[in-house]
């Protein structure tokens, strides 16, 4: 080879040795999980109060770039802590309220994700960033199925404590007893029903058959309210009223004539001097009265109604009782 021509062997095993030990040092990086080891690389410290089984060398990601790692972790004696060393080897902008959280997959794996704040100023080179935590998927679930599994032990243990009741136990050995005697009430309403069923027959074919005669029933029904309303029109086509004026008017003609026949004056104040006729005037003066006052009073004893007879009765009686009393009166 005319390049190393005249170059000592020691010079040529020094130079392969160097760059066999760059390229073991790359390779390590590589293998490590650093991008650009030649590159410069900002360290960060977050403290943890749990790391969650991290282990040196997990990513830490960022929009779903690997944007660096965790260097190295140390654990505080005194308060438990750990501190852990991240190395962010991208350029993206970190500002001072930044964090690193910790995320646990499905499947037990645990990566790291920068969480950018909202803080003006950007967090440099040694700074401390906020530690953030993420619930693993098997705790959420533990802590859901938690309150479910403490709810069904407490429904077995209240369902073995009511199975383990005497009166419980005591019903249930009496469940073939009451089945039996279930069974025996049904059969005697079975027999009780197959007598009862000729009953049962004609009173539902008595009631079909009044059923078919009620439309008859409302034929008799509404030729009896017509009738009524007949009856009502003709009682009111009477002006009762007006019968009784007339008859006291009459009456009081009679009484002025009379009036006139006892001082005498014309032709029959001559008959005054005839005790019958004018005790006859008298009597059918005071008749008329009488039948005027009936008329006003009790005009039920002059309307011949064939629902009223009981009415006419009353009217009937009451004017006899008045006339009674008046000639007792008098």
């Amino acid at each position: 080879m005319a390049l190393f021509t005249g170059v000592s062997k020691e010079t040529k095993v020094g130079t392969l040795s160097a760059v066999a030990i760059t390229v073991m040092i790359l390779g390590y990086n590589y293998m490590a999980g650093r991008d650009n080891p030649l590159g410069g690389a900002r360290e960060f410290v977050v403290i943890y109060d749990s790391i969650q089984a991290l282990a040196d060398n997990t990513a830490v990601m960022y929009n779903g770039f690997r944007v660096g790692q965790l260097r190295n972790m140390e654990m505080d004696p005194q308060t438990g802590k750990v501190a852990a060393e991240i190395e962010i080897y991208s350029e993206i902008k970190i500002p001072k309220n930044s964090g690193i959280r910790i995320e646990s997959a499905l499947l037990g794996s645990t990566t790291l994700k920068l969480v950018p704040g909202n803080s003006r100023f950007l967090a440099e080179d040694g700074d401390t960033l906020l530690p953030l935590y993420t619930q693993d998927v098997i705790s959420m679930v533990n802590e859901k199925i938690a309150p479910i599994t403490a709810g069904a032990d407490s429904l077995l243990t209240h369902l073995n404590a009511i199975i383990a009741r005497q009166s419980l136990t005591g019903a249930v050995d009496q469940l073939p007893v009451v089945l039996a005697s279930l069974n025996k009430t049904i059969s005697e309403i079975q027999e009780t029903l197959a007598s009862a069923k000729p009953g049962l027959i004609k009173t539902v074919d008595d009631a079909a058959r009044f059923t078919s005669n009620l439309e008859q029933y409302n034929k008799n029904i509404e030729g009896s309210l017509k009738n009524l309303n007949r009856t009502t029109a003709k009682l009111d086509s009477i002006d009762l009223q007006q019968i009784g004026k007339d008859l006291k008017e009459t009456a009081a003609a009679l009484s002025v004539i009379t009036k006139n026949i006892e001082q005498g004056r014309g032709s029959l104040g001559k008959l005054a001097k005839d005790p019958v006729l004018y005790d006859n005037l008298v009597k059918t003066t005071k008749n008329l009265e009488s039948l005027a006052y009936d008329i006003n009073h009790y005009p039920e004893k002059f309307l011949p109604m064939p629902w009223g007879k009981s009415q006419r009765k009353k009217a009937k009686k009451a004017s006899e009782n008045r006339r009674t009393s008046a000639d007792s009166a008098r």
